[in-house]
């Protein structure tokens, strides 16, 4: 084989090249090894919060009561649902010292937390979103609580005008729930008993 002095170069810079890779990668080797052994294991997660008696509220099925006029509410005047999206809408809305609102019965570690039910008074929610008038929700409201006595409320939201999208009679009525979940997760904060909500506090105050 004939020599060349200009292959003879090259494979002698490929050579080289093989062996400083080769201890860059040992280098890297035994340092990623070295952080490894000085890493210390991670800190166990803390347990997840449960539900108890201080951080928890009973609320039984949302009822349709009666009206100040007598008439019994029931089921077929409420298209959109209310007791589900006002129970919703006070747990999404919750404030210390509560986290949880649980379905009765309560689990064995939330035994004796305090009881809310809620009564619908009375509902309207007349078909046609925006064109089919004011939409109305009164409620009354009971929290027992064990060695208390009884604080009760009483509450009532109302829509006129809504500008959202879609503008349905259910979007507004959701928008209405809301309002009032606030009110209820409010007071729940500080019972005050007799205490009229939302609208209601509103003109009580101007009287």
């Amino acid at each position: 084989m004939t020599n060349h002095p200009l292959a003879a170069r090259i494979a002698a810079r490929l050579s080289f090249a093989s062996r400083v890779s080769l201890v860059s990668v040992a280098v890297g080797t035994a340092a990623l090894l070295a952080a490894c052994g000085t890493r210390q294991p991670a800190p166990p997660e803390p347990p997840p919060p449960e539900a108890t008696a201080r951080n928890s509220v009973v609320v039984p099925a949302v009822t349709y009561g009666t009206t100040a006029k007598g008439v019994q509410l029931k089921k077929a005047d409420d298209a959109c649902d209310v007791p589900a999206s006002l129970k919703q809408a006070v747990q999404d809305q919750l404030l210390t010292p509560y986290e949880y609102l649980l379905a009765p019965p309560a689990p064995l570690n939330a035994e004796g937390a305090p009881v809310l039910q809620i009564e619908i008074t009375d509902l309207l929610a007349n078909a046609g979103g925006l064109y089919g008038g004011p939409k109305i929700v009164q409620l009354r409201g009971t929290l027992q609580r064990k060695g208390e006595a009884p604080a009760r409320f009483t509450a009532q939201r109302q829509m006129f005008i809504y500008f959202g999208m879609p503008r349905s009679t259910c979007s507004m009525v959701g928008v209405v729930t809301y309002a009032l979940g606030e009110d209820i997760a409010k007071w729940l904060q500080k019972p005050v008993d007799g205490a009229v909500l939302g609208e209601l506090a509103s003109a009580s105050s101007k009287r």
